[in-house]
């Protein structure tokens, strides 16, 4: 077996590939250097997405905000055995508030009736969980939305409904459980680019630049701010149906406050 059976081989990797295409399917790596993000969708991806794109290139993607319908030009480290994956102190994802993450959700996916990709995301919420959707809904109108997505995406997350569970609400922590043997480190979304400028520093040496280049952001448009929607009941419904992500956004804060993200366990 060689390269050629390897389409998603990475330039660097010079040893043997892995006897099957393992767990090294879950992480996007580059051809030029042996780092490995695993994506979490609604967590910065979009940006994440478009950095290793620069880093392979050294040009901005030509349809940067549409970057996910292209992922047949990304690495996959699908080839990449285990134990090299396990060594890597480069293996990294970010991570996200959970009220922070639902609310782009919400106001990105399911209430901006002029997002044409997501229509089918938008129906399906409509028909299963019974959001009223439209233009100018005010503030009272948002929270019952929001208590019915919620109320139905813990059904989905529990199996307890037909549709498929979807990337963009999946829990963070189950996505992270696929890759746990590679003890990723957890980079806080609020401050992306300056935990992965010192995380990727020694392996990317020019990464402030390549960060600089990325100017695309998804960010959806809000009628209303966190502080203006969010009460007790909404918070205690994100919290019961993300429990674990709580946590994760913790363990990353403490982590990058300690210094313990240098460290490889």
């Amino acid at each position: 077996m060689g390269r050629a059976d390897w389409p998603d081989w990475p330039d660097w990797y010079v040893g043997q590939p892995a006897t099957g295409k393992g767990f090294g399917r879950h992480l996007y790596t580059t051809n030029r250097h042996p780092l490995f993000y695993v994506q979490i969708n609604k967590c910065g991806c979009t940006f994440l997405r478009n950095l290793l794109f620069y880093i392979d290139n050294n040009r901005p993607h030509p349809f940067s905000d549409r970057i996910h319908s292209f992922d047949h030009e990304f690495v996959k480290a699908s080839a990449i055995p285990a134990e090299v994956l396990t060594a890597s102190k480069y293996v990294f994802c970010a991570v996200r508030d959970p009220i922070d993450r639902f609310l782009s959700l919400y106001f990105d996916k399911l209430c901006d009736v002029e997002n044409q990709r997501d229509i089918w995301m938008r129906k399906l919420f409509e028909a299963e969980a019974g959001l009223q959707l439209g233009a100018d809904l005010n503030l009272e109108i948002h929270r019952a939305n929001c208590l019915k997505a919620l109320n139905w995406i813990g059904l989905n997350l529990d199996g307890k409904t037909e549709a498929k569970t979807n990337p963009h609400w999946q829990r963070q922590s189950v996505v992270l459980g696929r890759v746990s043997a590679f003890r990723p480190k957890l980079l806080d979304l609020d401050n992306l680019s300056q935990q992965l400028a010192q995380l990727l520093l020694p392996l990317v040496p020019d990464i402030v630049e390549v960060i600089s280049k990325i100017t695309e952001r998804n960010e959806s448009i809000k009628p209303f701010s966190r502080a203006e929607i969010m009460n007790d009941e909404l918070a205690t419904a994100i919290h019961t149906v993300y429990p674990d992500d709580i946590n994760l956004i913790s363990q990353a804060r403490r982590s990058w406050a300690s210094g313990d993200y240098q460290r490889q366990d």
